[in-house]
């Protein structure tokens, strides 16, 4: 799509009021123009032109006011929008930076870190938004009076209701479970502290993201062995360039029991206005994120062109912000195989002699594994890969109101969680009876059997029972 800016204005930094009114703290404009080459470094994304070409995040003087402007770098001009007409900007300043983030917005709201590009000749300030028109993602400028935002495009300005407004992440009163958002794209680098959401049927990882599509934010998987971005809509798995990452978060995946948990990561909402989350699921040998819908209570994840229905998955939760007492904080003491148990440690069983089995928890090659500690031997074991493993130091469960219940098929609600493996998979308690002992072990949900060292091996038991709060 060509754009035809009926008027070409130069940029003065002393055009007026505009120019007087107060920055934000942290906010980075830097000057460029059209004879300055490459754009400069880190400067912020702002969507997709409807031939393909990037924009960035742009601010230009027009008439004394300061407005928001889409920069286009493969055309070397900035375009502004006023009064319904297009102009185009030979010089102009671009926003750089990181942490900045797009989040939807109704006009009625304006959130904390809402991006300021200016104000107008008479002092009402323009904050930055962007939204779907003709196959692009443009960035225009939010009139809050109109509850809405305006769009350069085609010559003309356009009025969307829809749209997306620009955040800072460092002051945003959202800002997500204890992270943030961070902008990056298929061809770079995936961004320092994603959050890793499962691993492809290859076996290569997949990250956790979000994009933006038709005024709806969704749930997407970034693979970056592939330089791909896959998110599912409408039945359908779609390729995008541009994505935001979840990054130094404070989250976990935990298994979807029937009810949405309340402290579970919102993504956004669909077309209709219902809520949707941050899932994933295991589909021909991957472990793949995709979108909860609050309504339908079942995970869709892009897969192979197509958009997959999994009725048993995992969803995303805040961890700062616990939903229910239904699992109480726990108390874990550091104990050592050489040491005695820790007061109160729970009794998970006995030995083949009759000697007593405590309950514990190790860290073995990034997965968090039960153990079964017995002090009469001096040993702490837990189990791997078909193997038992001898480990020195634990963590003993003490004081804890838990009952062990027979496994019926399904992980209780009130399952004591015990960490998780490597791919984030969640690990429960469970205990059976195996040559004349009662031993504890892991039960990982998506096998639904125990597993207990014993001696030098791993050990399958399939009746069993399982450590629940009460």
């Amino acid at each position: 799509m060509l754009h035809y800016g009926r008027y070409f204005e130069p940029f003065s930094r002393a055009s007026g009021s505009s120019r007087d009114f107060q920055e934000q703290p942290g906010t980075n404009w830097v000057p460029w123009s059209a004879d300055a080459g490459i754009h400069p470094t880190n400067a912020v994304r702002g969507g997709t032109d409807s031939d393909g070409s990037e924009i960035y995040i742009g601010r230009a003087s027009h008439c004394g006011h300061m407005l928001p402007a889409k920069v286009i770098p493969i055309r070397r001009v900035a375009y502004v929008s006023y009064d319904g007409i297009e102009y185009s900007k030979p010089h102009f300043e671009v926003l750089c930076g990181l942490g900045y983030t797009w989040v939807p917005n109704n006009g009625e709201d304006l959130p904390k870190g809402a991006v300021l590009s200016g104000t107008s000749n008479y002092g009402e300030p323009f904050y930055i938004g962007r939204a779907h028109h003709d196959g692009s993602i443009t960035p225009g400028r939010i009139n809050r009076k109109d509850r809405c935002v305006y769009v350069p495009f085609g010559g003309y300005e356009h009025a969307h209701s829809t749209y997306e407004i620009l955040v800072d992440t460092k002051r945003h009163q959202k800002q997500s479970v204890g992270g943030h958002w961070q902008q990056a794209h298929i061809k770079g680098a995936v961004p320092a502290g994603a959050l890793l959401a499962g691993y492809d049927s290859d076996g290569s990882d997949i990250y956790l993201g979000r994009v933006y599509r038709y005024g709806m934010v969704l749930p997407a998987k970034v693979m970056p062995r592939k330089k791909m971005c896959h998110v599912g809509d409408e039945g359908l798995e779609f390729e995008v360039a541009e994505y935001e990452a979840l990054c130094n978060a404070n989250v976990s995946w935990v298994p979807f029991r029937g009810v949405i948990p309340m402290n579970a990561v919102v993504c956004g909402e669909d077309r209709i206005g219902g809520k949707m989350y941050f899932g994933r699921g295991r589909y021909e040998g991957s472990l793949t994120p995709g979108k909860v819908i609050e309504d339908q209570k079942l995970l869709k994840i892009p897969y192979n062109f197509k958009e997959i229905p999994l009725r048993e998955f995992d969803i995303l939760v805040d961890n700062s912000n616990p939903s229910t007492q239904c699992i109480r904080s726990l108390d874990w003491q550091k104990g050592s195989s050489k040491s005695t148990v820790p007061k109160g440690a729970v009794l998970a069983g006995h030995d083949t002699d009759g000697s007593p089995i405590y309950l514990a928890r190790v860290m073995f090659e990034g997965n968090q594994l039960p153990a079964k500690v017995i002090p009469r031997r001096g040993l702490c074991r837990t189990s791997h890969s078909g193997k038992a493993i001898e480990v020195a130091s634990y963590e003993a469960l003490c004081n804890a109101p838990v009952s062990w219940v027979p496994f019926r098929g399904t992980i209780p609600a009130k399952a004591i969680v015990c960490g998780r493996t490597l791919w984030g998979e969640t690990v429960y308690f469970g205990r059976g009876h195996y040559k004349g002992s009662l031993t504890p072990g892991k039960v990982l949900e998506h096998q639904k059997v125990l597993k207990i060292p014993y001696d030098w091996n791993e050990f399958t038991v399939r009746d069993f029972e399982i450590l629940v709060e009460y």
